[in-house]
């Protein structure tokens, strides 16, 4: 899409939003003072292996969370969704600032405001996001009070940022309500926070960053290392990212990615160990494990680490892991060597990707885009055979997608995020044949499984970009 049609798209959402804010803000408080959004995001290459210190390509889409705060007088927060609710969940929710803090003056647990979100799980963002503003010392009060009306057309449980998305536009707006101007990297640390210790979700690096700082049909280049940002590389003529949402994921995603990551930690602490024996100087890895070539990995430290071993095993064999952000099971099952690997190679995968982007868009060479493509089936056979976490839907379609190949405009498909179903990142030309061919792809997969999948194409700026607006 180009700049004109994403400006265009910007504008007709943020309408929508107005008209239904509109229709559901408190009749007796005062107009909304700010309107903040934020999009989703498309991993396109290296997400999953954010926290090895990988480089990660990221895709702001064309959806969006939109956020509309204002003052009150009361000395509470009252949120209202514009829109579907998940199942059994409430569309309006309100409670007292005094419920952010304890009996003797010092901030809520993280763990107790969870709780008391039990029965309203989108809360946990919105109220965790305060709390984190809080905390921080960055805002030093919520003034009376705030009135948020929220709207999301995110597809969720998608591994599009959904959360992510809401939770950098809500931190965006209750800046804006209450005058304070805070820079990027202090927003996204709020953000993290609140996602972690409130919400409950595993750490990520990638979704915060392309969700405040992504700009419009242009990949975000993460390093995550933790998350410095090296710029923004625009995609060659005629070529786009889309998105396919399959409609469904594993419910034992979250339990798999979490036994993904302490796996490769597992390896990455061995290596670490191997490095301190060695008595050879330098640390390839520069405390990254992504930071590892293929070719060094495969020479010193591949045949050195386990296949498969439990957690209690694992242990006794090599003492308790040292700087280990991760729990260990002592039943579980690790399987280190392979795990460890993927975040190897997919870092490799994703520099050559970007590398050869960066070539078709300097010389309109094809088999630059046909060489990228290949990459991103590669990655996809890594996260099912290196990872278990791609699914028998998102193969199905991959390979309905591969089959119809590069010479209808499909250059290249791949499931994004965490896998185990979502959403897959298909690299096409952007023109009515490949269109064309990817939605005949999606008729064969929903032939197959039953399922809708939902064609994602376009994208938009960052919730930096945006700034804050007010009504008229």
């Amino acid at each position: 899409m180009g700049a004109t049609g994403t400006e265009n798209g910007v504008a007709a959402g943020f309408e929508r939003f107005v008209q239904a804010c509109e229709e559901c803000w408190p009749a007796d408080q005062a107009r909304p003072i700010a309107i903040t959004r934020a999009p989703g995001r498309l991993d396109c290459m290296g997400g999953m292996a954010d926290y090895s210190g990988a480089l990660a390509l990221q895709m702001p889409i064309d959806r969006a969370a939109y956020v509309a705060v204002g003052r009150r007088a009361d000395q509470r927060i009252h949120v209202a969704i514009a829109g579907p609710v998940p199942e059994g969940e409430p569309a309006r929710h309100e409670w007292p600032i005094s419920l952010y803090y304890q009996s003797d003056g010092q901030f809520v647990l993280p763990a107790g405001l969870r709780r008391t979100f039990e029965g309203c799980p989108w809360g946990r963002h919105i109220s965790g996001v305060m709390l984190a503003l809080l905390d921080s010392g960055e805002v030093p009060h919520l003034a009376g009070g705030l009135t948020l009306v929220l709207r999301s057309d995110i597809p969720i449980r998608a591994g599009l940022a959904s959360s992510a998305a809401i939770q950098v536009a809500v931190a965006k707006a209750v800046l804006a309500a209450l005058g304070i101007d805070l820079d990027s990297r202090r927003i996204i640390e709020t953000c993290r926070t609140a996602n972690v210790e409130v919400v409950g979700a595993e750490p990520g690096l990638v979704d915060h960053v392309t969700c405040l700082l992504g700009q419009a049909d242009r990949l975000l280049q993460v390093r995550c290392q933790p998350d410095e940002v090296l710029g923004h590389l625009s995609l060659p003529q005629e070529v786009i990212f889309a998105g396919v949402d399959i409609g469904t994921r594993s419910p034992i995603y979250a339990q798999r990615y979490a036994e993904n990551r302490v796996a490769s930690l597992l390896g990455k602490c061995l290596i670490d160990r191997m490095l301190g024996q060695s008595g050879r100087p330098g640390d390839p890895s520069g405390g990254y494990l992504a930071n590892i070539s293929p070719n060094e990995y495969v020479r010193r430290f591949r045949n050195e680490l386990p296949v498969k071993i439990k957690g209690k095993d694992f242990a006794s064999r090599f003492g308790p892991p040292t700087a280990f952000d991760g729990h260990l099971d002592p039943d579980c099952i690790y399987k280190v060597r392979s795990r460890t690997e993927h975040h190897i190679y997919e870092n490799d995968r994703t520099h050559r990707l970007m590398e050869r982007l960066a070539r078709a868009r300097r010389t309109g060479e094809r088999d630059a885009l046909v060489e990228a493509g290949e990459l991103m089936y590669a990655s996809h056979w890594s996260y099912g055979q290196r990872c278990g976490m791609t699914s028998i839907e998102t193969d199905l379609l991959v390979n309905a997608i591969r089959q119809r190949g590069a010479a209808r405009g499909l250059y290249g498909a791949k499931v994004t995020g965490g896998g185990c179903g979502g959403t897959v990142a298909v690299l096409m030309a952007n023109t009515a044949q490949a269109h064309d061919a990817l939605s005949e792809a999606c008729r064969e997969f929903a032939g197959k499984t039953g399922l809708k999948p939902q064609v994602l194409v376009g994208s938009s700026p960052g919730a930096m970009e945006f700034g804050h607006r007010t009504l008229d």
